[in-house]
């Protein structure tokens, strides 16, 4: 057999065993973990009623429980209506100091899907109606999206990761 034959049959055959060995790789990564039903559902029960308590200390403007769902350990950024915060504290005094006006808000969840992607980490994603009532007496409404990563940190879900948005 002519070297250069010989030398291509073996990048061949080298690049097919390259390939499989990727493709195995790649197949196990995308697995993951699994996580039984009952695993999952309790994630979910636990992170949609952290959620919900979120909302309930939004509604009352109770800006410090509010934070307790939250860790900027990555600081992975969160963004607020096309601006981008890259730590948690500063979406925090940006939303104190455009909310002195505020005297109440109701919000309501029209869709909320929580996706469990391992045993911790969760995708929850949410759209609904905020009615807002001023300090003048006067009140509008909006339509938000929003998506949250959570992380469990310890024993406690924290949102590591935000994306919101609202439309009037």
């Amino acid at each position: 057999m002519q070297p250069i034959l010989k030398l291509n049959i073996m990048a061949k055959a080298y690049s097919f065993v390259l390939m499989g060995f990727l493709v195995l790789c790649v197949n196990e990564h995308s697995n993951g973990q699994s996580i039984s039903n009952q695993q999952k559902t309790k994630i979910e029960v636990q992170v949609d009623s952290l959620f919900h308590q979120s909302i309930i200390a939004a509604e009352r403007l109770e800006y410090d429980q509010l934070s307790e769902s939250v860790d900027d350990i990555h600081q992975a950024g969160f963004i607020v209506n096309g601006i981008y915060f890259s730590q948690y504290d500063s979406l925090m005094n940006s939303l104190k100091a455009r909310s002195q006006r505020i005297v109440k808000q109701h919000i309501t969840i029209q869709k909320e899907k929580i996706t469990v992607l391992s045993d911790r980490i969760v995708l929850l994603t949410a759209y609904g109606d905020t009615k807002v009532e001023v300090n003048d007496g006067n009140t509008f409404t909006a339509k938000f999206f929003w998506s949250f990563v959570y992380e469990k940190i310890g024993k406690d879900w924290k949102v590591i990761q935000s994306h919101q948005s609202s439309s009037r």
